[in-house]
């Protein structure tokens, strides 16, 4: 009987250690080696440049401000930063001072636009929607596909599937930036 004790607690001091790992791990907005679109083929719309702020909450439900700045890159590519409550995102990446300093071009998939953003290595992939001069920022979650990716057009066709098959797309709620208003 002791054995069979010993044998439980030592499974459950295991789990205790794994569970924060795997819930980390789900609570990551998708990013990948492979983008929707090999090249950039959409120019750059410039109602979409300029600074753009919201608040988001932290864990206590604090109001943080956020602002992006968005600049033309070239004509088909933009450098987006965002600054303010990026404390929370320390666990994910290297953050320097308080911004991140990120690329990203414009892919339609269906009749959604997504924004292709370049963090060092990886994309991150998030659905643009820019109505009634407010952008909202919707990344999706890391399993809104269970396949494997190998190259950019699996990217695409697994979007095109996961938009027709769900009714609620899978966001990462705790990254989404919603109604950004513009600002001086």
């Amino acid at each position: 009987m002791r054995k069979i004790y010993k044998t439980v607690f030592k499974n459950f001091t295991a789990w205790l250690f794994v569970l924060p790992v795997v819930f980390l791990l789900f609570g990551c907005p998708y990013s990948s080696a492979y983008k929707i679109d090999s090249d950039p083929t959409i120019p750059v719309d410039d109602t979409l440049l300029g600074k753009w702020s919201t608040n988001t909450s932290d864990a206590s439900g604090k109001l943080l401000p956020v602002k992006m700045i968005i600049d033309k890159k070239n004509d088909y590519e933009y450098n987006i930063d965002f600054t303010g409550n990026v404390n929370a995102l320390k666990r994910y990446i290297d953050i320097k001072n308080d911004t991140i300093r990120t690329s990203a071009f414009i892919s339609e998939v269906g009749a959604r636009r997504f924004l292709n953003i370049q963090l060092f290595e990886q994309y991150y992939i998030v659905e643009l929607i820019f109505r009634d001069d407010k952008i909202s920022l919707l990344p999706l979650c890391e399993h809104f596909t269970s396949r494997l990716i190998k190259n950019d057009a699996e990217v695409r066709s697994s979007l095109e599937q996961h938009y027709k098959t769900r009714l609620y797309p899978l966001y990462d709620d705790e990254f989404c930036l919603r109604e950004m208003r513009r600002v001086n």
